[in-house]
């Protein structure tokens, strides 16, 4: 029989989970868009609840229950694993689990009406939720970039967790053993595997509300370094950004090209402020395109760019400007019925202090041309 400190020992574990289901939940509502953490909440809630009320069931009625109780611990599972396919943007194979879901429940019903059999009961739920919570896991482990410690320590734990509960009887009750006639619910048995519920729920807790700060905190730095319009980085992200690659050798050389849309004024007079942002997203766009191979390509304010490329000697870096210049002449802008122009300059920093002189040079050169016609490279 389980003395009154091991009923309050079980109502506090499943009070605690429902409590860290509810920090999951605090942490979707500061990130409305993070659903998955849903998911977790719906699997948290429902393993509590199937818990509790097998807590407080009497023996007698854990048979006639046990596809109820299945049907909420098999739920419970799911949420979790659809949760975690969510978090990491991979399947959690709905058709893969309904198999398995079906087939726990239909083999707990032949062990509890027609071949009664507790044990069997308790191993077989144990491996279904098991399997269910694994689904997800291989693709998880492949999305996981390798310097992401954090995302690998999540993952691993939850995988940890899937493995153990399908062997979780095995372990228990060699640590616990059990006669036939004691009855579960009043056994060392389950205060262990409330227990392993508890500490696996404090842990993963944890790591997830941290990965939740760290992603919140990669999110603001993301918005705080890019330009709202083009999602180009700003001046200020510019610099920290260029400080850092120009001090890496190994990317070196570097071009240095300033990009200034030509009569951009007469676009916002002639066709609205709506078509210059498009004009300048446009812009944008091709700047992006060309810095996606290690490069930088940024919106320093209005109608001007700067562009950082890496790999790019002097004889080389002509060819390259010209070709952006030759294709944003070539792009055709429905909105204002043509194309447009833009002037540039160029220069070549070595080294993470010769930024602001390269910037000045460059700046310097694409006054030189727009001053020589627009629609032009200059380069010193």
């Amino acid at each position: 029989m389980l003395l009154f400190s091991d009923k309050f020992l079980v109502l506090s574990v499943l009070l605690n989970v429902l409590v860290l289901g509810g920090v999951l939940f605090a942490c979707w509502l500061v990130q409305r868009h993070k659903r998955y953490l849903l998911w977790l909440v719906a699997g948290y809630v429902l393993s509590a609840f199937g818990l509790a009320w097998q807590s407080v069931m009497p023996a007698g009625d854990l048979t006639r229950w046990c596809l109820v109780t299945g049907v909420i611990y098999l739920a419970g599972a799911w949420s979790l694993a659809r949760g975690m396919g969510m978090r990491y943007s991979v399947s959690a194979h709905p058709l893969a689990a309904l198999a398995i879901a079906s087939c726990t429940l239909a083999l707990l019903y032949y062990y509890a009406f027609i071949h009664e059999d507790l044990w069997a009961r308790v191993h077989l739920i144990n491996v279904g939720l098991g399997l269910l919570q694994v689904l997800p896991v291989p693709a998880m482990l492949m999305r996981i970039p390798a310097g992401d410690r954090l995302g690998r320590i999540v993952c691993w734990s939850y995988a940890a967790f899937a493995c153990y509960t399908m062997v979780r009887p095995a372990l228990l009750l060699a640590v616990a053993p059990l006669s036939k006639t004691m009855e579960l619910t009043l056994s060392g048995y389950w205060l262990a595997t409330l227990a392993g519920s508890l500490l696996f729920a404090l842990w993963f807790t944890a790591m997830l509300v941290a990965s939740v700060v760290r992603d919140a905190m990669a999110a603001l730095r993301e918005e705080r370094n890019r330009d709202p319009l083009t999602q180009l980085l700003n001046r200020r992200a510019f610099f920290e950004a260029a400080q850092h690659c120009l001090g890496d050798v190994r990317q070196g050389p570097w071009m240095l090209l300033t990009c200034d849309i030509d009569h951009f004024k007469q676009v916002n007079d002639n066709w609205g402020h709506a078509v210059g942002d498009e004009v300048l997203c446009r812009v944008a766009r091709l700047l992006a395109e060309q810095a996606r191979e290690g490069g930088l390509a940024a919106r320093f304010g209005g109608e001007e760019f700067v562009l950082l490329l890496p790999h790019t000697a002097s004889e080389h870096a002509q060819s390259v400007a010209q070709g952006m210049c030759q294709q944003l002449s070539a792009m055709h802008i429905d909105a204002i019925g043509g194309s447009i122009t833009a002037s540039f300059g160029v220069a070549l920093p070595t080294s993470p202090a010769d930024l602001p002189r390269a910037l000045t040079q460059a700046d310097a050169l694409l006054y030189r041309a727009k001053q020589s016609g627009r629609n032009q490279v200059c380069m010193p």
